[in-house]
């Protein structure tokens, strides 16, 4: 362990507070190293694989994702290693994206500059603009990858994100095609591998596309994560509850930048992040 180097907290006051306020986060750093040390050792290397990553920076992420509750960390860390086995095609495209560059390029899925007052992060997903014959992993593989560029940041770790979903134009070809246990895995990606903080979710424009989606996603949907989901059709004010106007585009009834020059930016962001992502010790 002496050659590892250990975590620093360099969060600002309110940061920290808000950490331990919501999830159980020791503000004393011996006792969150403490934390960490517990959950690395507890991996069981010889069912799961090396870790990825055995930083404590890597670690703390699944600390904070379950709230400092060891059992949950840990089961969280193990599926992820475990999404890992089961869909490597996915993680080399999230290594080596160069594959993906037409869904980025599509502007299907960014993240918007800046957060909420309360620190939110707020993705915008645009699945209209994904062709229906597209590779439904590929596309798996670009969202992963953008939540592990999120997931550098202690921000986003602590606060969470929500997301602004925009049903327009979807083709439900994309999805209908799939079968039960392939729609079961993609779900718990995002409820049980990885380590983030799901807020909100506000689908605009969902009509009868949001029912059939509801009807075949629901069975495998946690009831908190049902609870958090909110349909406004056309009425883009109601989103103003929880997210800044200028965090969302024009043409949903933001101030924010067009769609075209928010993702650009967002890309341009990836690229910056990639060369640090999946280069810590292992």
């Amino acid at each position: 362990m002496c050659d590892i180097k250990r975590y620093e907290c360099s969060l600002s006051p309110a940061l920290l507070e808000k950490a331990a306020l919501e999830l159980n986060e020791p503000k004393d750093n011996e006792k969150r190293l403490q934390a960490i040390d517990k959950l690395r050792s507890s991996f069981n290397t010889e069912k799961y694989g090396p870790l990825v990553r055995s930083d404590d920076a890597f670690i703390l992420r699944f600390l904070r994702a379950k709230k400092f509750k060891h059992e949950k960390a840990l089961k969280c860390l193990q599926n992820y290693h475990m999404l890992h086995k089961d869909l490597k095609e996915v993680f080399v495209k999230v290594r080596n994206p160069v594959s993906l560059q037409s869904i980025m390029d599509s502007g299907v899925f960014y993240v918007a500059e800046g957060t909420t007052d309360d620190g939110v992060t707020v993705i915008i997903y645009r699945p209209g603009l994904l062709d229906p014959k597209s590779d439904i992993y590929n596309i798996v593989a670009y969202f992963i990858l953008c939540i592990e560029v999120l997931l550098e940041s202690e921000e986003y770790q602590i606060c969470g994100n929500s997301t602004v979903e925009d049903l327009k134009n979807f083709n439900l070809k994309l999805i209908t095609k799939l079968s039960p246990s392939a729609l079961k895995k993609m779900n718990s990606i995002w409820q049980d591998a990885m380590p983030v903080r799901f807020k909100t979710l506000h689908v605009l424009h969902e009509g009868k596309v949001f029912d059939v989606l509801f009807a075949l996603f629901k069975p495998f949907m946690k009831n908190k994560i049902i609870k958090r989901i909110r349909m406004h059709g056309t009425r883009y004010n109601e989103m103003f509850k929880d997210i800044n106007p200028n965090l969302i585009p024009p043409y949903i009834g933001g101030t924010g930048p067009e769609p075209d020059v928010a993702n650009r930016n967002w890309c341009d962001k990836i690229k910056d992040k990639l060369c640090n992502i999946y280069s810590s010790e292992k």
